[in-house]
């Protein structure tokens, strides 16, 4: 799925597709499944209201196309997003649709959604970071004793090694 506005912020093909289209709306299709987990804990929603709805907000279940063209004249993605997930569930389990986004407003979903976008895109850079660690290490002891001219205040320095340099 692409993002003609993005798309180009995006390299690696797994963080392309957390803030895909798809990615976004599943954020948003996570948040309505917790919340209603959160509500059935909580005693306001019945559990097999929330089977219903976590088996609905999966995102390849919407036409990305559709929404798009209703959230230009929603004025948000959520509106038209809770309003496909009620049809989705309706069409499955009719009662549990009045369960649906109960007590959360458009920007709970979408705020929450996008936090989740990024904490799926950290878990990707925490990952890449250990493996830069783990290559800047083995670097660094190979380049122990490898010379390499110091520098201080753009001049040359005393010569350092670039195993040093590598290891911070």
């Amino acid at each position: 799925m692409t993002n003609l506005l993005f798309d180009a912020y995006f390299t690696a093909p797994a963080m392309r597709e957390i803030f895909s289209d798809r990615g976004r709306l599943q954020g948003m299709l996570d948040f309505e499944a917790a919340l209603a987990r959160a509500e059935a804990a909580a005693g306001l929603v019945p559990h097999s209201a929330v089977a219903a709805i976590e088996a609905a907000c999966h995102a390849e279940r919407y036409d990305v196309g559709a929404l798009a063209n209703a959230i230009a004249t929603a004025g948000n993605s959520a509106i038209p997003l809770v309003k496909a997930l009620g049809k989705v569930i309706a069409s499955g389990v009719p009662e549990a649709e009045r369960y649906v986004h109960l007590g959360a407003t458009s920007q709970d979903a979408m705020d929450t959604g996008l936090v989740l976008q990024l904490r799926a895109a950290l878990d990707l850079i925490e990952a890449d970071l250990g493996k830069l660690a783990d290559t800047l290490s083995r670097q660094a002891l190979q380049h122990a004793d490898t010379p390499l001219v110091g520098r201080t205040w753009l001049q040359h320095a005393t010569p350092v090694t670039l195993g040093m340099k590598l290891a911070g």
